[in-house]
């Protein structure tokens, strides 16, 4: 690895892509794994105008490995509503084969995605917000089972179905744009909802409602969505397949938050756990592909762009 990465970052040439991420993750923020964000394509009638009818599916699909190299990270120009913050960035991904090994991007169960295409979205995490502490059971509850944690994730022993909750102390999240949580169980959960609430007692929740989302056996599922005002759909992608997700409820993005709550079912009987780690609130950062500069057998590197921003200052003036 030595020569190759320096001063300017990564220089072209014949490199092992998966052996610099791992040893850039370890380091630096620079290698992430980051959210691939397709959006909808309306159809349109003979004079070229969107119907309004989706024809290609929304494609929201988490852990795609990048190297972020930003040129400008945010330049301020402040318009009406909150504010523009424009940045560049050099993003290195995996070759293109790589990528479709991934899950969700693979071919056999994702057939919508060939390759990242111009103004697709990588979104990455600017800074955390709010993370509620896995490293051991305080604040973390259940209606049905015992809480524990192996330093790393929870876990709920069931007793039948229920939910996990996360009680926090009046955090302020407005900052927030994502929510992100890893869950995993020992036998096929089927997850209702999960809520964000505003206070003890209070009517102010923000519910998701996924359509037929299980969580495979034995394995990790991330789950990656935005939290932000005027959404009320988005997309949970499991092994290449899209479940829709509702959103709604009342709810006040300037009060804090109280609660985090999964809600399953599935249980059967025995001895049914569910897991949780990796879960909280982030600012994210949107970067826009705008060319492709290079495409080798071992990595591609595309220019994005950030085009659009908020100023969270405004945001709470403006409400």
């Amino acid at each position: 690895m030595p020569g190759l990465i320096g001063s300017q970052g990564i220089r072209p040439g014949a490199m092992n892509m998966n052996r610099i991420f791992r040893a850039l993750r370890y380091r630096t923020e620079q290698a992430q794994y980051v959210v691939y964000h397709r959006p909808p394509i309306y159809g349109k009638d003979n004079y070229g105008v969107e119907t309004g009818v989706v024809s290609g599916s929304e494609l929201l699909m988490p852990n795609l490995p990048a190297i972020i190299r930003p040129a400008l990270t945010a330049d301020y120009q402040i318009q009406e509503g909150g504010g523009n913050i424009i940045g560049a960035a050099r993003v290195y991904t995996p070759n293109l084969s790589t990528i479709k090994n991934l899950p969700n991007f693979d071919q056999t169960n994702n057939t919508a995605f060939n390759e990242i295409e111009g103004w697709d979205r990588l979104i990455t995490n600017q800074r955390s917000i709010f993370i509620p502490e896995t490293s051991g059971t305080t604040n973390w509850s259940t209606d049905a089972g015992a809480i524990t944690s192996d330093g790393e994730s929870i876990t709920n022993t069931l007793t039948g179905n229920g939910y996990i909750r996360y009680t926090a102390t009046s955090k302020n999240a407005l900052e927030a744009d994502r929510l992100k949580f890893k869950i995993k169980t020992n036998f096929t959960a089927t997850i209702t909802s999960f809520t964000i609430i505003n206070a003890d007692g209070s009517p102010d929740t923000l519910t998701y409602t996924p359509a037929a989302l299980t969580v495979p056996s034995g394995s990790w599922l991330t789950i990656d969505v935005p939290y932000e005002e005027n959404t009320t759909s988005t997309s949970i992608f499991r092994d290449g397949t899209g479940h829709t997700v509702t959103v709604g409820g009342t709810y006040d993005y300037e009060t804090n938050i109280n609660k985090i709550q999964i809600n399953y079912t599935g249980y059967s009987g025995v001895t049914n756990t569910v897991q949780l780690k990796a879960v909280e609130l982030y600012k994210s950062l949107s970067w826009h592909v705008h060319s492709l500069k290079d495409m080798t057998d071992g990595y591609i590197i595309f220019n994005c762009v950030r085009t659009k921003g908020r100023r969270d200052s405004l945001r709470r003036a403006y409400g």
